[in-house]
């Protein structure tokens, strides 16, 4: 069997809904397919460690649109089935079902899996991963009263869920990570400090400078044994440690790939035809230049919608300066640019609890954090895309 579509979508996800509705503004005539590898429709990814725990979200409100609603938008989803194959110079691919779709314009969108924790396979059932829809359902019915949890990591997923899972009646949570606190490479030691105080207030246990060494059958299911000799008992663990790229199809097609699928500043891979976005792309920071990749909601929305420009035709340079953001218990941030605390930091905060934090590299702004701080995101923009020298008593009073 047989097909082809004007515009063809690999990755039913944030970034490919984005794209599919760029494309429909240029052109309401050629035919889209947007092929997924969930059963489910394209829908965002953030409450499934923030606002689905904690009351603020409910799972049939984080769906882009209804399959029926995508239907009359006029784009074809085939969901629930992979591609097993794409070659670029014939322009198609070949889907795990065995169809074969041909296409004019090709978006790779296919993001990353979830990293898993080394076990004995008598223990799979014990490890888990959030990453869709089905995984938070998963972890809501095992985050029940008396249970104990252990979250191994302290990224964005790890930190979050740590604050979630504490936040449910009579769940008990440990978190290990190998840094000094959560977040910390993104965090100066002030703000970590600040953090490790509420994850403590909150009853969780921090077992910070460590690593699992080794999971084996414990009395309460698996037990994690830790680098320093620790042991940590769980009913289910939570595997928070960063995501594997799906850059597999690139790859076989022999598309440029380096750090993710190499792209130009319209998004296109060393293929004329095929773009890609979102967690994947490896794209020109727009102010910078470098290449850079970006695993966030605002990048894969951003992305998505340029890439899909770009294929209908508008021939536009991807712009945008990604945004992120957090909720960790009381404290919210949001971000734009580089943010490591390895950067020269400059900080404009009348206390611990609210400001703004810079992040310098050769006396230019690289990066800007608003701690609970807000409405400052396109001001914090302008600020790196300025590219001025500064001093750190220049800075003081520009946002917040």
């Amino acid at each position: 069997m047989s097909e082809f579509h004007d515009y063809l979508i690999v990755g039913a996800g944030l970034a490919g809904a984005s794209a599919a509705q760029a494309i429909r503004e240029l052109d309401a005539d050629g035919s889209v397919l947007m092929l997924g590898a969930e059963p489910l429709p394209p829908y965002h990814r953030p409450p499934l460690s923030k606002g689905l725990w904690l009351g603020k979200d409910n799972p049939d409100d984080i769906f882009v649109k209804s399959a029926e609603q995508w239907q009359a938008f006029g784009v074809t989803l085939r969901l629930g089935d992979t591609v097993a194959g794409l070659d670029a110079d014939s322009k198609h691919i070949t889907t795990a079902s065995g169809v074969r779709i041909g296409f004019g314009k090709l978006l790779l969108a296919t993001g990353g899996t979830p990293r898993s924790l080394a076990a004995p396979p008598t223990l799979a059932g014990r490890i888990h991963g959030l990453r869709t829809l089905t995984d938070y359902h998963l972890l809501r019915s095992l985050a029940h009263d008396g249970s104990q949890v252990l979250i191994v990591g302290a990224g964005f997923i790890g930190a979050e869920m740590a604050c979630a899972l504490a936040a449910q009646p009579g769940v008990s949570v440990s978190m290990i990570f190998p840094g000094a606190a959560p977040l910390a490479r993104i965090l100066p030691p002030s703000l970590t400090q600040v953090l490790v105080e509420r994850y403590r207030a909150h009853g969780v246990c921090l077992y910070g400078g460590d690593r699992v060494a080794e999971f084996s059958p414990g009395q309460r299911g698996i037990t994690a044994r830790t680098g320093r000799g620790e042991q940590i008992e769980a009913d289910w663990v939570l595997a928070g440690v960063g995501l594997d790229l799906n850059l597999a199809l690139a790859q076989s097609a022999g598309l440029a790939v380096d750090n993710g699928v190499r792209v130009n500043a319209r998004l296109q891979t060393s293929h004329d035809d095929i773009y890609a976005a979102g967690d994947i792309a490896s794209y020109p920071d727009p102010v910078w230049g470098e290449a850079i990749r970006t695993e966030h909601w605002d990048h894969a929305q951003a992305s998505g919608r340029t890439a899909g420009r770009n294929m209908a035709g508008a021939d536009e340079p991807y712009t945008h300066q990604s945004m992120f953001f957090s909720d960790l218990f009381d404290i919210g941030f949001e971000a734009v640019g580089t943010l490591s605390s390895q950067l020269e930091i400059c900080a404009d905060m009348a206390d611990q609890d609210k400001g703004v934090v810079y992040y310098l590299q050769d006396s230019q702004v690289r990066g800007v954090l608003l701690w609970n701080t807000w409405d400052q995101v396109d001001a914090a923009r302008e600020l790196i895309a300025a590219r001025q020298l500064v001093t750190a008593d220049g800075l003081m009073g520009q946002l917040g």
